[in-house]
């Protein structure tokens, strides 16, 4: 059957989904020094945009050695029922760079769903809040520009199934290029640990920025590779840290090129900001990479966190904005807050988000109130409209939840667009041969997308499905960092190979910002 490619597993968010074709317009990011200085100048003379935001104009690195460390306020979000779960990522604003004692610090993204490497941006702003002169790469926009050495450390960012190759690869690359320690994170690294170690002296199993510290003294040598916490290596793990709040720089997206040399970033809504409020999911879809990752668990960030974010991104003549949570209702007030504070600030904007279909339906009054701050679109993972695919994915909804939320986004304001996985191991033919009925009926058909009609199940090394009692009798095959799965019905595989020409022919990219 072959490896499935990125447009054949997943459908995206719309922020990434409905990109154009543009060519990347300079090699390097558009950032230059001098304009980095020129920014940071005149963020310092107070209040912008109806909204004072202050630089540090110090050196954070020095009053590091000298032994200060700046305090965090503490910040309580509402997450839910489950607190042991639960916990906050404090941005700061970062400091203007390091001095020429600071370790020298590579970050490098394999593969951030084709924009803008938001994870790598945060985990360098927080190793650049501990003294580490840190420079950027995204491999996957630039993979000739590799950044000149030495490094006393190199970071490697693996966040989606398409960046696993990827990162093997830059993982190597940038060892041989360096000879310096390599350590990788993102969901796929950890759920590739074993693979990752064979290339990485190191895998981190937490969020970045709680270790960040630790990072930092390794980079500059005052602590091992084994003392790192949450850090796995080949000779094991140290303990997790205890769960604290963070306390990091705002993303440094400075270090990379700027958005308008992202093609998904050019939206139907014009130039489409990146941002996030949380990381993790409180749900458990059996099918989902951020379960299989996080098993519930959630990293929300301090409302002023993304607040700051947004607004450099604001800078940059951003006026649309794409949540890229797995879940925006992660928080019921981390979003809405940050939302109605940047419309405050800079004025009218439009934004989306990805949710649940239960929560269309739960949370009609905090949707009424975001559709008035310019909500546009909602993507809902609506899977397939069979009641007996939903319990085996536990989504928690059946086929008449899915009509009402369509009912209640039309009601309400906003589009709901959906995502579909229509082939699975336990789908009927004739369910197949229907769908497309359904979407007409539903008036759904307007707004899905070509590729909804070929995503295939992935079955990523670590997911949930593949200790699940419906495998039991579906033939597999072991292809590395996924399980090609076979259909007993041989016209479902033969249909798949149908609609996934007809999809490529349509001309559409897909990349799932979390798969």
């Amino acid at each position: 059957m072959g490896r499935p490619s990125a447009s054949s597993l997943r459908t995206a968010p719309s922020c990434v989904n409905n990109r154009i074709r543009a060519r990347v317009l300079s090699s390097q990011p558009a950032t230059e020094e001098g304009e980095s200085g020129q920014r940071h100048s005149a963020a310092t003379e107070g209040r912008r945009d109806g909204l004072s935001v202050i630089h540090r104009s110090i050196d954070i690195h020095r009053l590091t050695l000298a032994g200060f460390r700046p305090s965090v306020d503490s910040v309580v979000t509402d997450l839910g029922s489950d607190p042991a779960r639960s916990r906050t990522v404090t941005l700061l604003d970062h400091s203007l760079g390091g001095s020429v004692s600071s370790p020298r610090v590579l970050v490098a993204s394999a593969f951030e769903a084709e924009l803008q490497p938001l994870t790598s941006a945060c985990a360098a702003a927080a190793l650049q809040h501990h003294g580490a002169d840190v420079v950027g790469w995204d491999a996957h926009l630039l993979p000739d520009a590799i950044p000149e050495g030495p490094f006393d450390l190199t970071l490697v960012s693996v966040q989606q199934f398409e960046g696993l190759e990827r990162g093997i690869a830059l993982a190597r690359r940038v060892s041989e290029a360096y000879g310096t320690t390599v350590v990788t994170f993102g969901q796929y690294a950890q759920m590739n640990h074993r693979e990752f170690l064979e290339v990485a002296d190191g895998i981190i199993m937490e969020e970045p920025e709680l270790i960040s510290e630790e990072l930092a003294r390794l980079a500059a040598g005052t602590i091992a590779l084994d003392a790192v916490p949450a850090l796995m290596t080949r000779t094991g793990m140290r303990p997790k840290p205890p769960r604290r709040r963070i306390s990091v720089t705002k993303p440094a997206r400075d270090l990379f090129p700027s958005l308008v040399h992202y093609p998904a970033h050019h939206s139907p809504f014009g130039l489409m900001g990146n941002i996030e409020a949380s990381r993790g999911c409180h749900h458990k879809c059996t099918y989902c990479s951020v379960y299989g990752a996080y098993d519930g668990g959630v990293a929300a960030y301090d409302a002023d966190s993304v607040l700051a974010d947004a607004l450099q991104l604001a800078e940059e003549g951003v006026r649309h904005f794409c949540f890229i949570d797995a879940e925006f209702f992660n928080s019921r007030t981390i979003g809405i807050g940050v939302v109605e504070r940047l419309v405050e600030a800079i004025g009218p904007i439009t934004f989306e988000f990805t949710t649940r279909v239960d929560h269309v339906l739960d949370y009609t009054k905090e949707l009424e109130k975001l559709v008035s701050l310019g909500l546009r679109r909602v993507t809902c993972a609506l899977e397939f409209p069979s009641d007996r695919i939903l319990r085996i994915f536990d989504k928690h909804i059946d086929v008449d939840h899915m009509r009402e939320a369509v009912d209640e986004a039309e009601r309400i304001g906003f589009e709901l667009y959906p995502t579909f996985i229509p082939f699975t191991p336990w789908i009927e033919y004739e369910e197949l041969l229907g769908f497309e009925d359904w979407l007409v009926e539903t008036g759904l058909a307007r707004v899905t997308d070509p590729t909804a009609l070929q995503t295939r199940l992935l079955l990523f090394k670590g997911s949930p499905l593949l200790s699940s009692p419906w495998m039991e009798d579906i033939a597999t095959v072991d292809r590395g960092f996924w399980v090609e799965w076979t259909h007993p019905d041989k016209r479902v595989e033969e249909l798949w190979q149908e609609r996934r020409t007809d999809a490529e022919d349509a001309g559409k990219i897909r990349c799932c910002v979390k798969c």
